[in-house]
């Protein structure tokens, strides 16, 4: 009784059917449960935030449109959706905004949908897929978020897209290796306001919460340093700075979480 009573809520929502085939894709044993998986983790913030303010990056087709809808059929949440080409058609309902704009230009975007000015609970980040104009969405929108909130970033893991994989694809192996890098290179630069998870497996995605206030913005990018390989001199440099063995200490010897005051 009680599964019928969850589905029968699921259909009456906006885009039941599609959210209902997505839930039994998450539980197949298939390689698109991990794809299923990650547009359900987008409807699962939207539940988690009935009245929050969403901001969408690419909208194209409209899937991820379609489940944080589903979840905020009811509630007084509002998404906003943005793509440089016209995809009003993608989505509808009371909740969702569609704005045609260049993903990057945040003060156009919010003069049409002045709601993000309140501040922003979650940003899916999924437009054109060049470090460029990532990086550019992210600075322009990060001090829009709330503490809290949420940062999303499809297109992260190369590697179902690597030589024999499912999805293989040398361009986009590329593309989604530079993204990941961005991401990670953006979020050490920014250890004190942020905390970062990664979901691998279909088109991955790393998951930024800010934990600075609204209007704080990122430091410049520092990507870095490159990865070393040589086992010699990785030993050699080691010995020099004497840290032949990991010590969980500071520069100055201290503990860095001490175990009592």
């Amino acid at each position: 009784m009680e599964m019928k009573q969850v589905c029968a809520g699921e259909k009456a929502a906006p885009y039941g059917d599609y959210v209902g085939r997505l839930l039994a894709l998450r539980e197949s044993q298939s390689e698109e449960a991990s794809a299923a998986d990650q547009l359900l983790m987008l409807r699962d913030a939207a539940l988690a935030r009935p009245n929050g303010i969403f901001l969408e990056l690419g909208t194209w087709h409209g899937q991820a449109t379609k489940v944080m809808l589903n979840a905020l059929s009811g509630a007084p949440g509002k998404l906003v959706s943005v793509d440089i080409e016209d995809c009003r058609h993608a989505g509808e309902g009371p909740n969702w905004q569609f704005v045609q704009c260049d993903s990057k230009d945040a003060t156009a975007i919010v003069a049409e949908a002045p709601v993000l000015a309140q501040g922003i609970d979650l940003v899916y980040v999924d437009g054109l897929h060049t470090v460029a104009q990532v990086h550019a969405e992210i600075n322009a929108w990060f001090p829009y978020v709330k503490p809290g909130g949420q940062i999303v970033f499809d297109d992260v893991d190369p590697v179902p897209y690597m030589f024999g994989h499912r999805k293989d694809s040398a361009r986009k192996e590329m593309t989604n290796r530079a993204l990941g890098q961005l991401v990670s290179d953006l979020f050490y630069d920014n250890l004190d306001s942020l905390r970062m998870e990664m979901k691998m497996g279909s088109t991955g995605l790393a998951i930024w919460t800010k934990t600075s206030g609204l209007g704080a913005g990122l430091r410049p990018y520092q990507p870095l340093t490159a990865q070393r390989t040589n086992r010699a001199l990785a030993d050699l440099h080691d010995e020099v700075r004497g840290h032949t063995e990991y010590k969980h200490r500071d520069a100055n010897g201290a503990t860095m979480i001490p175990l009592e005051r």
